[in-house]
């Protein structure tokens, strides 16, 4: 199945494509052939082909850094090249859009032994290290033109969270050379610890969000992703048993945010504002942070616990996400039991 499918993206697959999002083509389609091609290699032997089709968009997509600050455009052409920005954040770059391609643009120069990707994409590392960061916190917007911060929001939720992943992976991918971004990842845990971190009075441990100085009670499901990133950062830390007790602590709150639902799935975001949890944004689209930390932690401490959890929120997708024509939607409201389906895939 796997070769039939490698043969079609070899053979069908075409880039010849208007305007497409930099982000996400970059971790699903280059981060989902690079991955293909390291297949191919365990599988039986090492498909060029896949790696010359990942090349192909690299190339296409490298050309999104020709910004007057040398930061990605959120849109990129795949026929002439040219890149935009939306509308909607006032031609800024979101955080997360820039600062979460380095482990595909890396992967790609490793395999064809060319650094012009990796050294392009983490150009962007490089400039969000130079430029002020209040407590090692990075906002959501940046400005395309000059390359400054245009927002004090700073969020592990949507447009931040994979930013701050990326910093201790990708120091991990290259091998743990880099002092700068280790620095980077260092003041940014330390941050999020002393001025995100917050719990409930139902003892929740939560990521808050700042805006304005002011702290807003709130956690994205996307957001949980910080557990597993404390976990994986632990054992290359001053203080490894803090990062691991917030990430455990991170970790049973993500948790509560299924079981505390009557369909056994979480809330798109929760809030903490009234003490203990409750339902604030009440759909759910099938989101992966929750089980991600829980696979660190369970790596981590084999504690049976967290693969316990990871089976029950399995079990509520098979339950309540799952059509008998195939594939798994979306659903409405959380609270209910058997919860209303949406009609996306």
């Amino acid at each position: 199945e796997f070769k039939k499918g490698a043969e079609w993206v070899k053979s069908s697959l075409s880039f010849e494509k208007g305007d497409v999002s930099f982000f996400e083509t970059i971790i699903r389609i280059l981060g989902g052939l690079v991955s293909a091609y390291e297949f191919s290699c365990d599988l039986y032997a090492c498909d060029e082909g896949l790696l010359m089709k990942a090349k192909d968009i690299g190339d296409r997509t490298l050309k999104a850094f020709n910004s007057p600050s040398g930061l990605p455009y959120a849109s990129i052409n795949l026929r002439n090249g040219r890149g935009s920005t939306a509308g909607w954040t006032g031609g800024a770059a979101i955080l997360a859009e820039i600062a979460s391609v380095q482990l595909e643009f890396g992967a790609l120069s490793r395999h064809l032994k060319d650094p012009s990707y990796d050294e392009r994409a983490m150009s962007v590392f490089r400039h969000l290290d130079k430029i002020n960061k209040p407590d090692g916190l990075m906002p959501l917007y940046v400005d395309i033109h000059s390359g400054q911060w245009s927002s004090a929001h700073v969020s592990m939720g949507a447009m931040g969270d994979s930013a701050f992943e990326y910093l201790i992976k990708v120091w991990l991918q290259r091998g743990k050379k880099d002092d700068w971004l280790y620095k980077m990842y260092d003041k940014a845990s330390k941050g999020i610890m002393d001025h995100l971190i917050q719990t409930s009075r139902a003892g929740q441990v939560y990521v808050a969000e700042r805006k304005g100085g002011s702290l807003i009670h709130k956690m994205d499901h996307l957001a949980c992703f910080v557990g597993g990133m404390f976990v994986l950062g632990a054992p290359h830390m001053a203080e490894p048993e803090k990062h691991l007790k917030t990430g455990k602590g991170i970790g049973e709150t993500c948790h509560q945010m299924y079981s505390k639902m009557a369909s056994g799935l979480a809330p798109e975001n929760s809030e903490f504002g009234g003490g203990d949890l409750r339902a604030g944004a009440v759909y759910n689209i099938q989101r992966p942070e929750t089980v991600e930390t829980f696979f660190y932690l369970w790596r981590a401490t084999k504690d049976p616990i967290w693969r316990e959890y990871g089976w029950q929120v399995f079990q509520a997708f098979e339950k309540c996400c799952k059509i008998p024509t195939g594939g798994y939607v979306g659903v409405r409201d959380v609270r209910q039991a058997h919860p209303p389906k949406d009609d996306t895939q």
